[in-house]
């Protein structure tokens, strides 16, 4: 029996749903209690036991009402007969009757951009990185920075906020019910596990939230253990009565995003809009944004990242975390005859050290993303296929019951730069692959109109840009301590077996590998792609599992390189594989200016070193 099954009459494994649910409502019957509320009066709980709650999150909830002025408020469990309550609930308010058997409800539109984050804490010095980086002249290296990627978010003083909020937020739930999410990142009870609840007034946020993290009622009693959780208030701000049309005709231009504020020192989120809950980007401002932080207080990482599981011939597996701005699937990996390389989980992983190895673990079922079918797939407003994707809840797909996650032995980087950054390269140290990361730099395609022509012509053309860490998201804190949090998880930490702590050593951290499929030589891509791409994952499964075997390897001032590559086309491997000492020696000069001038005084003392030794290397 499944966890959301009912206790009583075990729906939804059974065949007669109907009837069975109808002898259902008789045996357990409907809870109703009320809520006293200071300065507001009484108030309806319509589902829901008020016992639950711990003091603390009840007090948060006094605050919240007070605020928003609900009409009910309905306490969640996560059993599959609320699910069905949230279904009707959306198919009644849309008119639709196919909404009533979705699992999840996914928007297809353009989603906030950074400038919609804003960060408030005690200490801004938390918030900003430094100086946001200015426009930088053509020969820069760094041309043209407006596609820049921005660090971190905005800083928000407590005035400003409070504005904010009382301007966003009082009495935005008029009319409407109050929903109390409980959600689990992570196995209920894990040592890893961030707790929540979630407040909202929009049963389609209720129902994601359902299939992206963990709801259950068992959640409420580790919530009740600790006064440390996630406290996330949410309002799609459309109080009733509603006097103005919501969903005919459907805008042609993109709506307006969602206003968000993470309080880090509070652990809190507020989240104000329409498409928050109907996008994916909710569930990164949970499992990234606020966890960034508590990681980097508890010493462990919050990254966009995949898990991959490399198999060889002997059936022997090693799991890798794979960071890039393109989805795993875009490679179209084709392994060689034996290897195996599956995809554990696709977007999002912590990071932690347990006995003595580093572990990486998926907080959210992000597996149902691409899960779609033309069978499936309806629009809320009109009909159409193209805005709304219904999308299956597989929890079994992967390692969803892990407590640690899985042994990680290899941390790679997937760049995109046109230049002589080379096909694979490892980097010599933690210390060394952190501060190459940490500058990354990544091409993109630029559009240059030229205006002296009668006609508009767009010339392509790619510049560098600055994407730390390929974290496609804001940091929302400081960046230097990010950078320090990433050099200080690289010190091992002993396992909890070992008897004498004299002969201890500090378990080295995995290994950090680049790699870059798009270099060009006039304009024309180098690197064949195709079947070859699963050749570069076999040469790091050999160097993580026999790193003291360098025979083909080439060591060099920045990192080693292979020697060569058993590929299936004719490709000149030499201008793929070399280590210009020209271009490096710029591209780590490019790397302290950027450093020096994003973290200031707060730069961390192992990137002047490290900078200072790859210069002296090569």
């Amino acid at each position: 029996m499944e966890e959301t099954d009912c206790p009583t009459c075990k729906y939804p494994s059974v065949k007669f749903r109907d009837r069975v649910s109808e002898v259902c409502q008789f045996i357990v019957p409907r809870q109703t209690n009320t809520m006293i509320v200071p300065n507001y009066g009484q108030i309806p709980v319509v589902k829901g036991d008020l016992s639950w709650l711990s003091p603390e999150v009840s007090s948060f909830l006094n605050e919240c009402v007070q605020l928003m002025t609900p009409s009910a408020i309905r306490i969640c469990n996560g059993s599959v007969f609320e699910a069905q309550e949230l279904r009707d609930a959306i198919a009644n308010e849309f008119g639709s009757e196919e909404q009533k058997m979705l699992n999840r409800l996914h928007l297809n539109i353009t989603d906030i951009g950074f400038d919609d984050i804003n960060v408030y804490t005690k200490d801004r010095v938390d918030a900003e990185p430094g100086k946001p980086a200015p426009q930088s002249s053509t020969n820069s290296g760094s041309s043209e920075n407006i596609e820049n990627v921005r660090l971190s978010s905005h800083y928000m003083s407590a005035s400003h906020f409070e504005f904010s909020k009382e301007k966003r937020f009082n009495g935005c739930m008029n009319g409407r019910t109050m929903y109390l999410v409980p959600f689990s990142m992570g196995p209920i009870g894990s040592r890893h596990a961030v707790v929540g609840i979630q407040i909202t007034d929009d049963p389609v946020l209720v129902l994601n939230l359902r299939s992206t993290f963990r709801v259950l009622s068992s959640v409420w009693d580790h919530l009740a253990a600790t006064t440390q959780f996630i406290r996330s208030v949410h309002s799609i701000g459309m109080p009733r009565p509603i006097i103005r049309c919501i969903v005919t005709p459907t805008p042609s231009e993109t709506p307006v995003g969602s206003f968000i504020v993470l309080k880090h020192d509070e652990q809190q989120v507020w989240a104000h809009g329409y498409t928050f809950g109907r996008t994916p980007r909710f569930g990164k401002t949970f499992s990234i944004h606020a966890a960034s932080w508590i990681g980097t207080k508890k010493g462990w990482l919050a990254e966009n990242a995949a898990i991959l599981a490399i198999t060889n011939p002997k059936n022997e597996t090693i799991h890798m975390c794979y960071s890039s701005l393109a989805s795993v699937e875009s490679l179209q990996l084709q392994p060689g005859p034996g290897w195996k390389i599956e995809v554990i989980s696709e977007k999002t992983v912590w990071i932690h050290w347990h006995n003595g190895k580093m572990y990486a673990l998926c907080p959210e079922n992000d597996e149902m993303d691409d899960m779609g079918s033309p069978k499936n797939l309806s629009n809320l407003f009109t009909g159409a296929t193209s805005e709304y994707q219904i999308q299956s809840f597989n929890p079994q797909k992967t390692k969803w019951t892990s407590d640690v996650g899985v042994p990680i032995s290899g941390y790679i980087f997937a760049n995109r730069r046109h230049d002589q950054y080379p096909l694979i390269l490892e980097a010599n140290s933690w210390e060394e692959g952190v501060c190459l990361a940490a500058g990354m730099r990544v091409s993109v395609a630029k559009h240059k109109n030229n205006s002296a022509e009668n006609t508009i012509e767009s010339t392509p053309r790619h510049i560098l840009v600055e994407c730390p860490m390929l974290r496609v998201d804001a940091i929302n804190f400081s960046f230097a301590k990010y950078v320090n949090h990433w050099f200080e998880m690289g010190i091992g930490v002993k396992s909890s077996s070992s008897e004498s702590s004299d002969t201890y050593e500090a378990p080295p951290p995995p290994p950090i590998f680049f790699t870059n499929l798009h270099q060009e030589i006039e304009g024309k891509l180098i690197w064949p792609g195709g079947v070859d791409n699963a050749k570069i994952f076999e040469y790091i499964y050999a160097r993580c599992t026999n790193p003291s075997d360098l025979s083909n390897t080439t060591p060099s001032g920045i990192g080693k390189v292979p020697k060569s590559l058993e590929l299936s086309a004719l490709v000149n491997l030499p201008p793929l594989l070399q280590v210009n000492i020209r271009f490096w020696l710029t591209e780590l000069n490019k790397l302290r200016m950027f450093f020096n001038l994003q973290m200031e005084c707060c730069l961390p003392p192992q990137l002047e070193k490290v900078l200072s030794d790859l210069a002296g290397n090569l």
